[in-house]
């Protein structure tokens, strides 16, 4: 992917973000999951920082670029060598594969969402893109394992996101295409920069849009009343060569010949340049009585 790409952009700033526990848990979870098999119950790779397992995981996340993430997330924890950290992540993992809230995030009541942000904060950066806003709004994570992919669905919805669901010959896919709710999946995740570039951009796309339909409603209007002018023209001009033209009242022969005089001129515009002036609907009376007497020609 081309690293100045807007999701590029969103995954470099996910990167730079630390988690503490259980938040951390939640979110390694969630980007081990996201490299699941499509019907794998266990870990993709068991976390067991030691030997082969770990430089698999490095290895995992070299090849991604978040080699900063595993400095500051992964690599950290193996070094402290705590084996309950490591097995309750382990638990996490399982349990999300298993298509449950991990029970120490079914525990967690204080309405912030906080295993759903961090979960999906992973799974984004394991398998998620979000497309150019200035082209479109859409989200999508592509996940093999299924039970995994309805979990994140879920997840989403508990965050007010409606996301569809697809089936693919190799994974499931994710997505949602809704402005709103794009903004909002990058608030959740912690993309703080993001959601600024992206409302910036859909702020200048909005203007863009008004400036254009209101250029397509003047430009529709003007060309409207160019007809109705040209046709209105040529029914006076009509009547002004005949022998009734010799029977107008001097309020119509003004009319008339003010008409003709200035085509592109709107009706307010003529009746302004009567002497007196009169109203729009005084000079449009006035047109529409020679209109008749045209058409009893």
């Amino acid at each position: 992917m081309d690293s100045g790409s807007f999701a590029a952009s969103v995954r470099s700033e996910i990167c730079q973000l630390r988690a503490k526990s259980p938040s951390r848990r939640y979110f390694l979870a969630g980007l081990l999951c996201s490299q699941a098999a499509v019907e794998q119950k266990d870990m993709p790779c068991k976390i067991r920082f030691h030997g082969e397992n770990i430089g698999r995981i490095e290895t995992f996340f070299a090849e991604e670029g978040y080699e900063t993430l595993y400095e500051n997330q992964v690599l950290s924890l193996s070094r402290k060598g705590d084996p309950k950290e490591t097995t309750l992540l382990e638990d996490v993992a399982l349990a999300c594969l298993s298509g449950s809230i991990p029970e120490e995030a079914a525990a967690d009541e204080d309405g912030t969402h906080r295993f759903e942000r961090y979960f999906m904060r992973g799974i984004f950066l394991g398998c998620g893109y979000i497309s150019d806003p200035v082209k479109t709004y859409r989200a999508e994570f592509h996940v093999s394992n299924g039970v995994i992919a309805i979990l994140a669905v879920q997840a989403l919805a508990v965050l007010g996101i409606n996301a569809s669901l697809t089936s693919r010959d190799s994974y499931a896919q994710i997505y949602f295409k809704a402005g709103d709710s794009v903004s909002d999946f990058l608030g959740y995740i912690g993309a703080v920069k993001a959601v600024f570039e992206f409302e910036n951009i859909r702020a200048a796309k909005e203007v863009n849009r008004q400036v254009s339909r209101t250029i397509n409603c003047d430009e529709g209007n003007f060309g409207r009343q160019s007809e109705a002018g040209a046709a209105r023209n040529e029914q006076i001009q009509k009547l002004m060569k005949s022998d009734l033209a010799q029977r107008l009242t001097p309020e119509l022969r003004a009319a008339a010949v003010a008409n003709l005089e200035n085509p592109g001129a709107s009706i307010a515009e003529l009746g302004a340049m009567m002497d007196p002036p009169i109203s729009k609907s005084g000079m449009s009376h006035r047109l529409s009585k020679l209109l008749e007497l045209a058409s009893s020609l």
